[in-house]
Protein backbone atom coordinates (compact mmCIF):
# COMPACT_ATOMS: atom_id res chain seq x y z
CA UNK A 1 0.00 0.00 0.00
CA UNK A 2 2.89 2.31 0.84
CA UNK A 3 4.58 1.67 -2.52
CA UNK A 4 1.29 2.21 -4.35
CA UNK A 5 0.76 5.51 -2.56
CA UNK A 6 4.28 6.77 -3.30
CA UNK A 7 3.97 5.76 -6.95
CA UNK A 8 0.55 7.41 -7.23
CA UNK A 9 1.65 10.75 -5.81
CA UNK A 10 4.87 10.65 -7.84
CA UNK A 11 3.08 10.10 -11.16
CA UNK A 12 -0.25 11.87 -10.59
CA UNK A 13 0.94 14.90 -8.60
CA UNK A 14 4.58 14.93 -9.83
CA UNK A 15 5.80 14.98 -6.19
CA UNK A 16 9.38 14.24 -5.22
CA UNK A 17 9.96 10.92 -3.37
CA UNK A 18 10.11 12.52 0.12
CA UNK A 19 6.90 14.51 -0.46
CA UNK A 20 5.14 11.45 -1.92
CA UNK A 21 6.20 9.36 1.08
CA UNK A 22 4.96 12.02 3.51
CA UNK A 23 1.65 12.40 1.65
CA UNK A 24 1.13 8.62 1.59
CA UNK A 25 1.98 8.24 5.28
CA UNK A 26 -0.39 11.08 6.21
CA UNK A 27 -3.28 9.57 4.23
CA UNK A 28 -2.66 5.98 5.39
CA UNK A 29 -2.57 6.99 9.05
CA UNK A 30 -5.57 9.30 8.56
CA UNK A 31 -3.63 12.20 10.07
CA UNK A 32 -3.92 14.50 7.10
CA UNK A 33 -4.64 15.06 3.46
CA UNK A 34 -2.08 16.72 1.21
CA UNK A 35 -3.04 20.19 -0.03
CA UNK A 36 -3.29 21.60 -3.56
CA UNK A 37 -4.28 18.30 -5.20
CA UNK A 38 -5.54 18.01 -8.75
CA UNK A 39 -8.87 16.30 -9.45
CA UNK A 40 -7.14 12.94 -10.20
CA UNK A 41 -4.99 13.45 -7.08
CA UNK A 42 -8.09 13.96 -4.94
CA UNK A 43 -9.66 10.79 -6.32
CA UNK A 44 -6.44 8.85 -5.76
CA UNK A 45 -6.21 10.18 -2.18
CA UNK A 46 -9.80 9.12 -1.46
CA UNK A 47 -9.13 5.63 -2.85
CA UNK A 48 -5.87 5.34 -0.88
CA UNK A 49 -7.62 6.45 2.31
CA UNK A 50 -10.52 4.00 1.89
CA UNK A 51 -8.19 1.12 1.02
CA UNK A 52 -5.97 1.84 4.02
CA UNK A 53 -8.91 1.97 6.43
CA UNK A 54 -10.31 -1.21 4.84
CA UNK A 55 -7.05 -3.07 5.39
CA UNK A 56 -6.93 -2.02 9.04
CA UNK A 57 -10.56 -3.05 9.61
CA UNK A 58 -9.95 -6.42 7.91
CA UNK A 59 -6.83 -7.03 10.02
CA UNK A 60 -8.67 -6.23 13.26
CA UNK A 61 -11.65 -8.40 12.25
CA UNK A 62 -9.38 -11.33 11.41
CA UNK A 63 -7.56 -10.93 14.73
CA UNK A 64 -10.78 -11.10 16.75
CA UNK A 65 -12.48 -13.73 14.53
CA UNK A 66 -10.09 -16.62 13.84
CA UNK A 67 -10.62 -18.60 10.62
CA UNK A 68 -13.27 -21.32 10.57
CA UNK A 69 -10.66 -24.04 10.08
CA UNK A 70 -9.61 -23.60 13.72
CA UNK A 71 -13.05 -24.68 14.99
CA UNK A 72 -13.01 -27.83 12.83
CA UNK A 73 -10.21 -29.24 14.97
CA UNK A 74 -12.25 -28.48 18.10
CA UNK A 75 -15.29 -30.36 16.74
CA UNK A 76 -13.16 -33.33 15.74
CA UNK A 77 -11.65 -33.40 19.23
CA UNK A 78 -15.11 -33.20 20.80
CA UNK A 79 -16.23 -36.32 18.97
CA UNK A 80 -13.01 -38.14 19.80
CA UNK A 81 -12.12 -38.72 16.17
CA UNK A 82 -8.66 -40.13 15.68
CA UNK A 83 -8.02 -38.11 12.57
CA UNK A 84 -9.06 -41.03 10.38
CA UNK A 85 -12.73 -40.76 11.24
CA UNK A 86 -14.72 -37.94 9.64
CA UNK A 87 -17.75 -36.13 10.91
CA UNK A 88 -20.94 -36.75 9.00
CA UNK A 89 -24.49 -35.49 9.07
CA UNK A 90 -27.39 -37.90 9.18
CA UNK A 91 -31.09 -37.25 8.80
CA UNK A 92 -33.17 -39.41 11.13
CA UNK A 93 -36.96 -39.72 10.95
CA UNK A 94 -38.52 -39.90 14.39
CA UNK A 95 -41.62 -41.98 14.99
CA UNK A 96 -43.29 -43.07 18.25
CA UNK A 97 -41.05 -46.14 18.55
CA UNK A 98 -37.83 -44.24 17.85
CA UNK A 99 -35.25 -44.00 20.63
CA UNK A 100 -35.09 -40.24 20.01
CA UNK A 101 -38.80 -39.59 20.51
CA UNK A 102 -39.33 -37.39 23.57
CA UNK A 103 -35.62 -36.75 24.19
CA UNK A 104 -34.27 -33.22 24.45
CA UNK A 105 -31.41 -31.92 22.35
CA UNK A 106 -29.18 -32.12 25.45
CA UNK A 107 -30.21 -35.72 26.15
CA UNK A 108 -29.39 -36.75 22.58
CA UNK A 109 -25.93 -35.23 22.96
CA UNK A 110 -25.44 -36.90 26.34
CA UNK A 111 -26.83 -40.33 25.41
CA UNK A 112 -25.52 -40.67 21.86
CA UNK A 113 -22.72 -38.09 21.51
CA UNK A 114 -24.51 -36.59 18.51
CA UNK A 115 -25.20 -32.89 18.01
CA UNK A 116 -28.70 -31.92 16.89
CA UNK A 117 -28.12 -29.43 14.07
CA UNK A 118 -31.77 -28.91 13.28
CA UNK A 119 -35.27 -30.29 13.62
CA UNK A 120 -37.61 -30.51 10.62
CA UNK A 121 -41.36 -30.72 11.26
CA UNK A 122 -44.58 -29.88 9.46
CA UNK A 123 -44.21 -26.14 10.12
CA UNK A 124 -40.63 -25.91 8.78
CA UNK A 125 -37.02 -26.42 9.77
CA UNK A 126 -35.59 -25.07 13.03
CA UNK A 127 -31.88 -24.62 13.67
CA UNK A 128 -30.16 -23.42 16.84
CA UNK A 129 -32.95 -24.79 19.00
CA UNK A 130 -32.46 -24.58 22.79
CA UNK A 131 -30.92 -27.57 24.58
CA UNK A 132 -34.19 -28.36 26.37
CA UNK A 133 -36.16 -28.67 23.10
CA UNK A 134 -37.72 -32.14 22.89
CA UNK A 135 -37.88 -34.12 19.67
CA UNK A 136 -41.46 -35.01 18.78
CA UNK A 137 -42.74 -38.00 16.90
CA UNK A 138 -43.28 -37.18 13.22
CA UNK A 139 -40.29 -34.85 12.98
CA UNK A 140 -36.94 -35.37 11.31
CA UNK A 141 -33.70 -34.61 13.12
CA UNK A 142 -30.46 -33.58 11.43
CA UNK A 143 -27.56 -34.95 13.49
CA UNK A 144 -23.80 -34.33 13.38
CA UNK A 145 -21.33 -36.90 14.64
CA UNK A 146 -18.83 -39.57 13.70
CA UNK A 147 -20.07 -42.55 11.65
CA UNK A 148 -19.66 -44.84 14.67
CA UNK A 149 -21.62 -42.44 16.89
CA UNK A 150 -24.51 -42.11 14.46
CA UNK A 151 -24.74 -45.82 13.62
CA UNK A 152 -27.40 -46.76 16.18
CA UNK A 153 -29.14 -43.41 16.63
CA UNK A 154 -32.86 -43.46 15.95
CA UNK A 155 -33.35 -47.21 16.05
CA UNK A 156 -36.47 -48.61 17.70
CA UNK A 157 -36.59 -48.65 21.47
CA UNK A 158 -35.80 -51.93 23.16
CA UNK A 159 -38.69 -53.36 25.12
Amino acid sequence: MLALGIAGYTFIEKQQFADALLSTAAVMTTTGIPGNLSQPGKLFTAALLLASVGIVVAAVARFFNPPIEDSEETLTGFFGASGQENLIMKEVSVNKKSSLSGLSKAQILQNYGAVVVGIKHRAGFDINVPLNTKVKSGSTVLLLGSPATLLGVGKKRKR
